[in-house]
């Protein structure tokens, strides 16, 4: 690692300007596939080093969960006290510090809730306050998701009207819709509870589609997102909600990690579709077709 790192050098270079060549000391190099691999050993130490001091929430089905949850650089401490969660918070930006790695004010958030009840109990870091995100998630002092919806439903209206405002053709329109703004919804509309908004957001968005197109308004959303022989090649909002809630179901159900797939929380607790449902009448046709082309390919 240390001959693979000891002569890396930047450029940044303009169309009139051109740097000296920097050696590289701190962070991690765009495009490098060592890097990212580097860092996460790096933070697994360092967590390792840390979940050892307090133990975690005991479930009634006798699992411990762990005391810190982490991808990549995003870390959370969930205890079950206030001495606790103190201790690993001390103990791990210790290592942190041991690491060369400091936690940042603006980023770092902290909320206490005891019996369902957020209390006024705030946690320090080195002395100083932190006033939460978890693993992407926002959570507010009303533990609700009122606000994160009325955000998406924001973030989607805005990004339909700056594509209407592009000044491209429809078709193109249509394109930057369906793999530029789609994709950046998705996760939200994975992690929160918005089975009722997408059914309203998708109304919004069948309508700049006719727009796009050129159709009547009154044509129905069958017409646009059917699956016949004249079928456009754009998904509906409600079938990319679908498929983002049941790859989050398949994620935490076929996890390897026994307390993930044991504790796997409902993804969605809309009242006319359920992904766990879903997932468990498609599998067996998933299990019937692979049986198929299995025999198929032995007699092959």
């Amino acid at each position: 690692m240390k001959e693979y790192f000891k002569d890396s050098r930047l450029c940044i270079g303009t169309g009139e300007f051109e740097s000296d060549w920097q050696k590289l000391e701190v962070g991690i190099m765009a495009g490098c596939k060592v890097s990212p691999l580097a860092f996460t050993m790096a933070m697994e130490i360092v967590i390792r080093a840390s979940k050892w001091v307090v133990g975690g929430e005991r479930r009634r089905e006798g699992l411990r969960l762990p005391p810190i949850r982490a991808f990549m650089d995003d870390i959370t401490l969930l205890t079950t006290t206030v001495q606790c969660t103190k201790r690993l918070l001390e103990r791990i930006n210790t290592n942190l510090r041991w690491a060369r790695m400091k936690i940042k004010p603006s980023k770092s958030r902290s909320i206490s809730v005891t019996k369902g009840k957020v209390v006024e109990q705030k946690f320090t870091v080195e002395g100083l306050g932190r006033p939460v995100k978890s693993l992407g998630r926002w959570y507010n002092a009303d533990l609700s998701d009122r606000e994160q919806v009325e955000q998406l439903r924001k973030d989607v209206v805005e990004g339909l009207e700056k594509i209407d405002r592009s000044g491209l053709p429809g078709k193109l329109k249509l394109w930057c819709m369906q793999f530029g703004l789609f994709p950046r919804v998705m996760w939200p509309m994975s992690v929160y509870e918005v089975p009722s908004k997408v059914e309203k957001l998708e109304r919004v968005v069948n309508s700049y589609v006719k727009k796009w197109l050129g159709v009547p308004r009154c044509l129905s959303s069958v017409a646009l997102y059917g699956k016949g022989i004249l079928q456009l090649p754009i998904n509906s909002l409600v079938e990319e909600f679908k498929c983002a809630k049941v790859r989050t179901e398949l994620l935490l159900t076929g996890s390897k990690d026994r307390i993930v797939s044991g504790l796997a929380p409902n993804p969605s607790k809309g009242r006319k579709w359920k992904p766990k449902v879903a997932v468990q009448e498609a599998e067996p046709q998933s299990q019937d077709v692979l049986h198929r082309r299995q025999r198929i390919g032995r007699c092959l």
